[in-house]
Parts: structure tokens; sequence; C-alpha cells
């Protein structure tokens, strides 16, 4: 059992003795309360991957990251968070698109063999960089996520309830 903060760690009175009585009493209500809560998140449904989006999608705009719209995307829209669901609308993704104007450079240079060309490097860096600081503010934001089979981005899990998932 973690220790308890007593008001009196070495009570003196009667007074200080039915102080830390109360504390461990208020400690030991919270405890039932925790476990009762956790008990009843259990028998919920896991949330629809549209709410699981939506939510992913309020979280990124909380942490002051632009989210595109939902695709297709025009050159106009293009770079920045995209959120959106997969192929089978059953997993959010999360993923940084630089702007169609990198994004472009980065092909031709890379399509004429020059993959040390600047553009080709800066394409990296910035994907790489977004891709690790998107993984970050998710799991500040309490998502688990995993990889996709390829390339960058991050596949929203399903929150979990079990105990072990909210420490």
């Amino acid at each position: 059992m973690p220790s308890i903060d007593y008001p009196f760690p070495n009570p003196k009175n009667d007074a200080e003795r039915a102080a830390n009585g109360q504390a461990a009493d208020d400690y030991q209500r919270q405890e039932e309360e925790a476990a009762t809560l956790l008990d009843l998140a259990e028998e919920l449904a896991p949330i629809s991957p549209e709410l699981l989006l939506e939510q992913v999608r309020l979280d990124l705009a909380t942490a002051g990251l632009h989210v595109a719209p939902p695709q297709p995307l025009t050159d106009e829209d293009q770079g920045g968070v995209m959120a959106y669901l997969d192929d089978d609308a059953a997993l959010v993704v999360v993923d940084w698109l630089p702007h169609a104007r990198l994004d472009r450079a980065a092909l031709d240079m890379v399509e004429a063999d020059r993959t040390d060309h600047e553009a080709v490097i800066r394409y990296e860096v910035v994907r790489t960089a977004m891709d690790t600081a998107l993984g970050t503010i998710l799991t500040g934001f309490g998502y688990a996520t995993s990889r996709p089979g390829f390339g960058y981005g991050h596949i929203v899990q399903q929150p979990s309830t079990a105990p072990d998932a909210q420490e």
C-alpha cells in the first residue's frame, strides 16, 4: 500500500491522531472510488474511430498546430498536420506533410538521382523533426501510438482503461 502523507507524522495528542485517522479514511475512500470508476470504464464500449479522429484533431489544434482539412488536398492546402482515417476507416493516422513546393523539389532531385541535393536533405530533416514532434505531442495528450508499416506517421490507438495505461 502506498504511504499516506498524514498531516501529523508524529502525532502528539488526540486531535493530531484523529486528523491522521481522518486522512487515512479519506485516502481509503478515494482508492475505493477510483477502483469503482475503473470498473465502470471497463464496461464502456470503445469509442468509434470517427470520434477518436475528432478528439485527436481537437487536441492537435489545442497544441497550436494547424490541422489540414480532410482530403483531397489541393496545392494551397497541402502542408502541415494530417489526421485521417485509414483506407478501412478503422484506424486514426496522424502525419506531417511538407508543403507541395518542398515535396516536388525533393521528388525531382530524387528522380534525378541527386539524393544529396539541398532540397532532399531539407525534406528529410523536416519530415524527421515533425514526426518526432507529433509523436511527443500525441504522447503528451495521453495517446498511445504505433508506427505504420513503413515511412513516417503515427497510428493512434484506442484509449485503454487498464490501470497501467493511466499511469
